[in-house]
């Protein structure tokens, strides 16, 4: 194996492993868009939930600005883990790109190390053919 070839193949493996490593980033990342989703859907519905109820308690001003303010704060919960999930979920576009340009790159070294082996077959094979070419010229003049 050609000192080029073995260049080829072990950068063809660190590609490799660039891309698994990029691939569990992006596994990791769709992990947390679901429980960003999953936070931010339990938020919405607990201010929606708080937001409906009709409380016969409520019987002066302070108790409504309490019940507002209790709103208002389940409500900035909500936009919060709406905002969280949007941030994570742009997080896992950027990795699945990174996965689409790791597994490029892998691909690039795998077809440039593809052509060395061609290159360096057809180089042997070359010089099988000078070989024989000249075994069979020594035969023909040793016979002469």
């Amino acid at each position: 194996m050609s000192p080029r070839l073995r260049r080829a193949h072990r950068l063809v493996e660190l590609a490799d492993s660039a891309e698994r490593a990029a691939r569990a980033r992006a596994a990791d990342a769709e992990r947390r868009v679901a429980a960003a989703r999953a936070r931010e859907s339990q938020a919405e519905a607990r201010w929606l939930q708080e937001a409906c109820v009709r409380e016969a308690y409520l019987v002066g001003a302070a108790d409504l600005e309490q019940r507002g303010a209790y709103l208002r704060t389940l409500r900035a919960i909500a936009d919060a883990a709406r905002c969280s999930a949007d941030a994570v979920a742009a997080e896992e576009k950027q990795r699945a790109q990174e996965v689409v340009a790791a597994a490029t790159e892998r691909r690039k070294l795998e077809l440039w190390r593809d052509r060395i082996d061609q290159s360096d077959r057809a180089e042997e094979d070359r010089r099988e053919r000078i070989g024989a070419d000249e075994l069979a010229a020594r035969i023909t003049r040793s016979r002469a």
